[in-house]
């Protein structure tokens, strides 16, 4: 035993165990697992004096088990087996090799498993930011997705209201084309009896040239006793024709006259009618802005007021054709101041619809352009039938002692015409109040809307109030302070919550309306019994929200 113990090593054996043991892994015991010092130091006791023939066999099986040679060598002697020192120094060596290599793979092993620890981190850190971007484009797509049904909704409600619109337009150009055929079918009949009047005309003044003043009997009528009349005579003729020169001088006379009385009152028709147009035209003393804005139109003076009386004095004494040139001057001129009127107000109501867009209580443009339209069918109507009238007059005074037929038929186109004119002045009256009457009955209901829905808007956040007030939450956690309170101040006392079973039951049983109050009412801390609190609650707050419920309900309706 004592040869193979004090044996020399190799140079080979040598440089190995230098290089093994110069290098830290080797040497420091910092670096091996406590697990393999505790074994080392379990199995320092493996081995004393008494066991270590058997020590050595148990070694050289395992070492054989697990491939490497055997320890012991035969002896030349015969005399037994003994140990064999380089097979021994092989398997050190070996084991030794394996052992590093074993602690090089752990070092890997550990070193891949922090990387891989650090991956995993970075791992989790860009998925949880993945996540957080993930929701955060969730959201958008929800915003988007709830602007783009807004914008839907609202292009839905312009398409409607285009709709509306076009029908509107198609509507007014239906009635715009009735009303055009109606004119002209109209305009081609006024023109059909003014050739015929003229026609009549002519032939009258023609035939007055040629024929003496007569009367020609067309049907003979018999006598009813079947006899003849007397012979005329000198007498008897001359006395007939005497006779019939003083009917058709009277009959000339009482025409005569009710011409003048008709001429007068359509004279102080017209003279009416320009007076009302003066007094639509001239402003009705305004403000001092709307002074300054109508300073720059067109408006009557007292200078033109006082010529239009003296026009109606003159009126009187002037021929037909002068009164004729002079209405049709004063009309012409009314209607241009009355158009330019129209226009500056027009102009001022777009101006005004520029500034203040948001305003309810102005009216539309598209009313304003339909009742200018209206105003100017009546006017341009009116302007027709004072012609016509001028016409039928003047044919009146040309025609002047002309047949009984004639004038009878002229009086009945002017009969006509005046009874057809004081229809439309009246009718035209009419639509002026009613137009006024809209007109304030609208901006009555524009300023009565804004009231309404400023008081809606006032109710809805009292409400809102009430609503976010009487919230479960608050509720809660008002109840769990005033149980916290009542248990400091008296231990013995029970907060309301936790009570019984059989209580909470009995005082669910109490009523719907207790129960309702109790889960959306805040408790209020001075009260002592929940079922009192919860009356108290209902009484204060429930009427109000009832109240507040029927008020948008009525607001509902008028929108």
């Amino acid at each position: 035993m004592g040869d193979w113990r004090t044996g020399i090593m190799p140079e080979s054996d040598n440089r190995i165990i230098s290089r093994y043991n110069s290098e830290p892994r080797m040497t420091s015991p910092s670096l091996l697992p406590p697990s393999f010092m505790a074994k080392m130091s379990q199995e320092s006791n493996f081995c004393n004096e008494d066991n270590v023939e058997q020590c050595i066999t148990y070694i050289d099986q395992e070492l054989i088990t697990l491939g490497f040679p055997s320890l012991q060598t035969a002896s030349k002697n015969g005399g037994g087996r003994r140990l064999h020192v380089v097979s021994i120094v092989n398997c050190v060596h070996e084991l030794l090799q394996q052992h590093t290599r074993d602690l090089r793979r752990r070092e890997d092993v550990e070193m891949q498993l922090l990387k891989v620890n650090s991956d995993l981190e970075h791992l989790q850190n860009s998925h949880s930011k993945l996540k957080d971007q993930l929701d955060l484009t969730k959201r958008e797509n929800a915003s988007l997705l709830e602007r783009e049904r807004q914008q839907q909704c609202k292009n839905h409600n312009l398409l409607q209201l285009l709709k509306n619109e076009k029908e509107e337009v198609q509507k007014l150009q239906n009635i715009i084309a009735s009303r055009s055929t109606q004119h002209n079918h109209n305009m081609k009949r006024k023109e059909r009896e003014y050739n015929k009047l003229k026609e009549r005309m002519y032939q009258l003044v023609m035939d007055k040239r040629d024929k003496k003043i007569s009367i020609d009997v067309l049907n003979y009528v018999g006598r009813a006793d079947g006899k003849r009349m007397a012979w005329r005579t000198s007498k008897t003729d001359a006395k007939n024709e005497e006779e019939m020169y003083k009917v058709l001088l009277s009959d000339y006379e009482q025409r005569q006259k009710q011409l003048m009385l008709e001429n007068a009152e359509l004279k102080k028709l017209l003279q009416q009618m320009k007076k009302e147009m003066i007094s639509i035209i001239s402003p009705q003393k305004p403000k001092a802005k709307e002074k300054l804005e109508d300073s720059l139109g067109p408006v009557l003076s007292d200078g033109e007021d006082d010529a239009a009386d003296s026009s109606k004095d003159n009126l009187i004494e002037l021929s037909c054709e002068a009164a004729r040139e002079q209405l049709v001057n004063s009309i012409r001129q009314q209607w241009r101041i009355l158009k330019s009127h129209v226009e500056k107000l027009d102009h001022q109501a777009s101006q005004v619809r520029v500034v203040s867009p948001d305003r309810k209580g102005l009216i539309s443009k598209e009313e304003h352009e339909k009742e200018l339209e209206k105003l100017k069918t009546e006017i341009q109507s009116c302007k027709e039938t004072i012609k016509n009238q001028q016409c039928l007059l003047q044919q009146q005074v040309v025609v002047g002692s002309d047949d009984d037929s004639s004038t009878l038929l002229q009086d009945c186109y002017l009969l006509e015409d005046q009874e057809r004119l004081q229809q439309e002045w009246k009718l035209f009256n009419e639509q002026k109040k009613n137009f006024e009457k809209e007109r304030r009955n609208f901006t009555e209901a524009a300023i009565r809307l804004g009231h309404e829905r400023k008081m809606f808007e006032e109710d809805r956040a009292l409400w809102l109030k009430h609503q976010f007030l009487n919230m479960t939450l608050f509720s809660d956690r008002k109840s769990s302070e005033h149980c916290q309170s009542l248990s400091a101040l008296s231990p013995d006392q029970e907060c309301p919550n936790n009570q019984s079973p059989q209580s909470n039951l009995r005082s669910s049983s109490s009523g719907d309306v207790t129960r309702s109050a109790g889960k959306s009412l805040p408790a209020t801390p001075a009260t002592k019994q929940p079922l009192h609190r919860y009356r108290y609650s209902t009484r204060a707050v429930y009427p109000i929200y009832t109240a507040s419920a029927w008020e948008l309900r009525g607001h509902m309706s008028v929108f």
